[in-house]
């Protein structure tokens, strides 16, 4: 299993730099005016020109979210959601690269950075999800209500799903926009299955947010009425809400082709990507999951502070804490000593 996938990823790699070579090949009779009519301009390979103040604001808010999202995170520790925080940093330097691109709409080398930025950062915004509803999961102890599944097998999945997924689009992004047609055609082709196996994929952690609270509800009156954990989880839901939007616009906006209607029209790519992303990460400034999670820590103490509490020099102790929910007040937080004979050199 791991052999075929890496082979896979290998095949797809391949695709990438192979499309990527035939971009920076891409030299057509470009328009002498690249602003007269850029439908119509087979250089310019959006085939329209960016609305500078439009993408700017939306540069500017997603740099805002970001910071806010960078300072919960050095506030309260939660390291396992970093890529989301990443992915908002790249998916606004995309934007800012979206208005370079106006001054250069010939740039095959700028469209080429712009589109893995702007396309493939959401990538990590759904990773961020993915690994948020294993560990929320882990937290309240429900694994049961997941199964067949497991947490942990939750991240992985979906995680190496995302990979997979990302490298095929990028792979079919940089085929697309080949002077040859039928490469160009293929890659838009790959493209399309990308995204297409990428909604599929969320589609089905969807299914799984919402099988995990319903039979939650329906069979653990104690767990559901615990205080502290469903405004995380509505958040969480929120957000795959967001991010099917997203999904469903980019399948749809493929179908057509990479000069279709819904592709050469920037309103749609504004409404139907930039802003539902936007605000699928935007919760997070507010529902920041270190604030909601603190999961156990081993603090080992010296053998001086073991002497204290009567514990022989030969032995060490660890505290465990047991995960506690912020406004929960039925979980206290508790102390447990393990002790653990030392094991002798030599």
């Amino acid at each position: 299993m791991a052999r075929s996938n890496h082979r896979l990823t290998q095949t797809v790699v391949a695709l990438t730099l192979l499309g990527l070579a035939s971009a920076a090949s891409y030299d057509p009779d470009c328009a002498q005016d690249p602003y007269a009519d850029p439908s119509h301009d087979q250089c310019n390979p959006l085939r329209y020109i960016p609305n500078k103040p439009l993408n700017i604001v939306a540069a500017v808010l997603y740099f805002l979210v970001a910071m806010i999202l960078t300072y919960r995170l050095f506030r309260q520790r939660a390291n396992w959601f970093m890529c989301l925080v990443i992915g908002a940093w790249f998916e606004g330097l995309g934007l800012v690269l979206r208005v370079a691109f106006r001054s250069n709409p010939h740039s095959t080398g700028l469209y080429i950075v712009c589109y893995l930025f702007v396309v493939l950062s959401p990538c990590a915004f759904l990773a961020g999800d993915y690994i948020l509803l294993g560990r929320l999961v882990q937290f309240l102890e429900g694994t049961r209500y997941l199964r067949p599944l497991k947490p942990t097998w939750i991240s992985t999945t979906f995680i190496v799903s995302d990979v997979i997924t990302f490298l095929i689009q990028a792979a079919g992004g940089g085929l697309s926009i080949s002077k040859n047609y039928k490469t160009a055609e293929m890659g838009g082709h790959i493209f399309l299955a990308g995204i297409a196996a990428q909604m599929a994929s969320f589609i089905l952690f969807t299914v799984m947010w919402a099988v995990f609270g319903y039979r939650a509800y329906t069979l653990d009156k104690d767990l559901w009425s615990r205080t502290g954990w469903k405004s995380l989880y509505w958040a969480l839901g929120f957000t795959c809400i967001c991010f099917l939007i997203r999904s469903v616009y980019r399948t749809v906006e493929l179908s057509q082709g990479y000069v279709g209607y819904i592709a050469t029209h920037e309103r749609f790519y504004l409404g139907l990507d930039t802003l539902p992303l936007l605000l699928g990460i935007a919760v997070y400034t507010y529902f920041w999951p270190g604030a909601y999670l603190t999961f156990p820590r081993k603090v080992k103490k010296s053998k001086s502070e073991a002497a204290e509490e009567g514990v022989p020099m030969g032995e060490t102790v660890e505290r465990e804490r047991t995960p506690t929910l912020e406004g929960d007040s039925n979980s206290a937080e508790k102390e447990t000593v393990a002790l653990a004979p030392a094991v002798r050199a030599g």
